[in-house]
């Protein structure tokens, strides 16, 4: 794969206390936080990112090649009606670096769902 980075957000997050996040911070390389425009909304114990105005904290990660079938999965982006799909997106580290990163992008409607203001998942109201 051409491009090895990750936009983390969510559940993936280092910080977020999921075993995925767990496991991708032990075998991939945290280059650091970052943001990426768009908005965030609650779906459930997770979120979901989509294009809009604000931006969106996470953290970037350079991925080993054999994580991406893994992540793709947990994500549902291996699915035929994916509820994310990864697209390369500009994301800006804390540094003010730009780099082109994958993002999962949420691939479902929004309606009904709360927005997060701030957009950061760890200090969303529960």
């Amino acid at each position: 794969m051409e491009n090895s980075f990750l936009f983390v957000y969510g559940s993936l997050r280092p910080e977020a206390g999921h075993i995925m996040g767990a496991r991708l911070a032990s075998q991939a390389h945290w280059l650091g936080q970052a943001q990426v425009r768009g908005d965030l909304y609650r779906v459930s114990w997770y979120p979901a990112l989509v294009s809009g105005e604000g931006l969106v904290v996470g953290d970037v990660y350079g991925i080993p090649e054999r994580l991406w079938p893994e992540l793709d999965h947990f994500e549902e982006a291996d699915r035929a009606d994916p509820e994310y799909r990864r697209l390369v997106s500009p994301v800006q580290l804390a540094s003010g670096l730009w780099l082109d990163a994958w993002v999962y992008w949420y691939a479902r409607p929004v309606k009904g769902l709360a927005r997060i203001s701030g957009g950061d998942w760890l200090n969303a109201p529960p």
